[in-house]
């Protein structure tokens, strides 16, 4: 049984979180990487009982959460020495000049203020209680209410309890993280109201994310929500690659559709190519290795019946042909992958919805045009891959320049299942995929979802915040008058 907590304890988690943001406002940039390192060392201390309670409650296999939880200790490590280096402030500093009517100006990007995390099922470390959006939000300088995800209430409170551990050890005010539970859809909807609430972070379902972003949007002080909604991260198999290597592309399309029990955000749902012998080769090779994929045991039921309900609502429509079916098991994944043409993928929505799990559609086009009018009519995707040679891509420059449009992260071969955390990773993408494609969720630059910049002119230098003052403290990077300064400024003060 889920506790479900009472709108009573979450008004004074807000209030707690409003007085916390009060002091995190006046930490170093440096003492918040301090913090979220000590973070990441709670979080490495846990040991087999995490991994065997999150193995109970979301069938992952352990080998899987083992790399998962690594994973999640490096998120905190790597924005931590992001924030560290001061890039997310980004201070610019424009000193004071006879022919400047404005006199010194000084800006830098401050947290916005509270922040909910919404707990992702199929990541319950990465993506969850203690996962990206926590860490980057809690670098930006914003407490972290999290609302766990109902399918692993277990695992959720010991991330919660190692975060909640480092704020009691450091001596910060225990509004810097709260943890809530419950089921209902009316503690979401109120924290999202809530006028202390300064932003929302969500990883989830279209109907979820969309939900909660016009809840925001209809506030009287309407605040951003970046929510991770999902994709159906097409593949455009071009001639000469699939020419090539049908069979090879065949295995690898079949193991990241299938991998995880198909349940990735970045799983390639659809693959599209002009149909002719090599996509006839494709095809036989898919279906051979369908019949080897064993189902397996989703998340939790809610997943297993939308997945079932969305495959045969995908399965029942016109003009599909079915390449490879896995009879159903109760609660298992069974893969699955039907077949359309061009213009019925274009003209049915149904088979542009995303279905979580093991599910793949083949497109097979007429031409190249086709190609370009699928491209032309695909809502923004978290990834699009073009599995192609150079000459490929020489040969279809036009449907490359409108792929760019669609995606945030535009793959040349490979598959787009695992997302590597770092810099230069763009883990969001134009709406639906998510709901501000300025943004990523995964890599240090997720920390720029949860600041804003504010201006000083004329300040004193001893009541400037660090990063501006003249000597330079912190000893970051600044753009001085235009110019790239890690020095401190020789100014006279008055």
């Amino acid at each position: 049984m889920i506790e479900e907590t009472s709108k009573e304890n979450i008004e004074v988690r807000i209030q707690m979180a409003s007085e916390a943001y009060q002091f995190l406002k006046n930490t170093t940039i440096k003492q918040r990487a301090a913090f979220m390192n000590a973070v990441a060392d709670q979080i490495e201390a846990l040991g087999e009982e995490l991994l065997t309670t999150a193995h109970t409650e979301t069938s992952l296999p352990l080998a899987r959460l083992t790399g998962e939880k690594a994973r999640t200790v490096g998120q905190w490590r790597s924005y931590a020495k992001a924030v560290a280096s001061g890039i997310y402030t980004e201070p610019r500093i424009d000193l004071a000049q006879p022919e400047k009517q404005k006199g010194d100006l000084r800006k830098y990007n401050i947290g916005l203020g509270p922040v909910v995390v919404f707990g992702a099922s199929n990541f319950p470390f990465a993506f969850s209680t203690a996962g990206g959006d926590t860490a980057s939000a809690i670098g930006a300088g914003c407490p972290v209410i999290v609302k766990a995800h109902p399918a692993h209430c277990q695992t959720s409170q010991m991330m919660a309890d190692a975060i909640a551990n480092t704020v009691k050890e450091y001596g910060w005010p225990e509004g810097i993280f709260s943890h809530i539970t419950g089921t209902s859809y009316e503690i979401g909807t109120y924290l999202t109201e809530h006028k202390d609430i300064q932003a929302v972070a969500f990883t989830g379902s279209f109907n979820g994310g969309k939900a909660l972003f016009d809840i925001a949007s209809r506030r009287e002080n309407p605040i951003p929500v970046f929510a991770e909604m999902g994709s159906i991260n097409p593949v455009f198999a071009l001639e000469n690659l699939i020419e090539n290597k049908a069979e090879t592309l065949a295995k690898e399309y079949i193991s990241s559709l299938t991998l995880g029990v198909g349940q990735f955000c970045t799983n390639p749902g659809v693959f599209i190519a002009v149909k002719g012998e090599s996509l006839d080769r494709f095809i036989t090779v898919v279906k051979n290795e369908i019949t080897g994929i064993v189902p397996a045991n989703m998340l939790h039921k809610g997943i297993y019946e939308s997945f079932e309900k969305h495959k045969i609502e995908a399965i029942s429509q016109p003009d599909i042909e079915i390449i490879a079916f896995i009879e159903t098991e109760e609660g298992k994944g069974s893969a699955a992958v039907i077949q359309t043409d061009a213009q019925s993928f274009i003209n049915n929505p149904v088979l542009s919805k995303e279905v979580f799990g093991p599910f793949g559609i083949i497109v097979t086009c007429e031409n190249r045009e086709e190609l370009i009018q699928i491209a032309q009519n695909l809502k923004g995707q978290l990834t699009i891959t073009v599995a192609a040679t150079s000459d490929d891509i020489r040969e279809n420059s036009e449907l490359i320049h409108f792929l760019k449009d669609k995606c945030g992260r535009l793959l040349f071969n490979g598959m787009p299942t695992g997302v590597e955390v770092v810099y230069a990773m763009q883990h969001g993408g134009p709406f639906p995929s998510t709901t501000d494609a300025r943004f990523t969720s995964v890599g240090p630059d997720a920390v720029k979802r949860f600041v804003r910049p504010i201006s000083f002119q004329n300040w004193p230098d001893e009541f400037l915040p660090e990063e501006l003052k003249n000597e330079n403290p912190l000893q970051i990077n600044r753009i001085v008058d235009g110019e790239v300064n890690l020095g401190s400024l020789k100014l006279e003060t008055v």
